[in-house]
C-alpha cells in the first residue's frame, strides 16, 4: 500500500506513543509505502520550528527530525495543480497521493477527511487505515 501521511499525523508519530507511531513503524518494516514531497516536508519543518506550535524546536533538531522521516519516504515530484480544499496544505497533500498514485491519505485534519475519497485515493484517519491495513493482511 501507498500511503501519504499528512503533516498532523507525522507530528503525533515522532513526538508520542499510539496508533500514529504505529503507523510510522509499518513504514520502518517495509509493509507500507509512505509517500511524500518537499512542500510537505517543508510544512514540517515551519511547523517543528513555529513559536506559535508547542515544539519551538531549533533549526538544527528539526532539521535532524525531518531528515529522518525523509530517509523513510519516497520523494513524489508533484506536477498536479489541485484547488478543491480551502486550506493550501490540504491541496499539496492531495497533489502528493495523486502523483505518487496513493491507496490512501492518512490525516486528522477534518477538511481532508470529510472528502472521503479523492480520485483513487481513500481519505482516513490513523485508525481507520490501521483498520484496513489489518483486513489487507489478514
Amino acid at each position: 500500500m501507498r500511503v501519504v501521511i499528512d503533516t498532523n499525523v507525522l507530528i503525533s508519530a515522532v513526538f508520542w506513543s499510539g496508533k500514529p507511531k504505529q503507523v510510522l513503524k509499518l513504514v520502518r518494516w517495509g509493509k507500507i509505502v509512505f509517500l511524500t514531497s518537499e512542500i510537505l516536508l517543508n510544512e514540517l519543518r515551519e511547523v517543528l520550528e513555529s513559536r506559535k506550535k508547542p515544539f519551538k524546536l531549533s533549526s538544527r533538531e528539526s532539521s535532524r527530525v525531518v531528515g529522518a522521516i525523509r530517509e523513510l519516504a519516497e520523494i513524489v515530484d508533484t506536477r498536479t495543480n489541485i484547488d478543491t480544499c480551502r486550506h493550501r496544505m490540504d491541496n499539496r497533500v492531495l497533489e502528493c497521493a495523486v502523483d505518487g498514485r496513493a491507496d490512501y491519505i492518512i490525516s486528522g485534519d477534518r477538511h481532508l477527511l470529510e472528502l472521503k475519497e479523492y480520485r483513487d485515493t481513500r481519505i482516513t484517519t490513523v485508525a481507520g487505515f490501521l483498520k484496513a491495513a489489518a483486513g489487507a493482511r489478514g
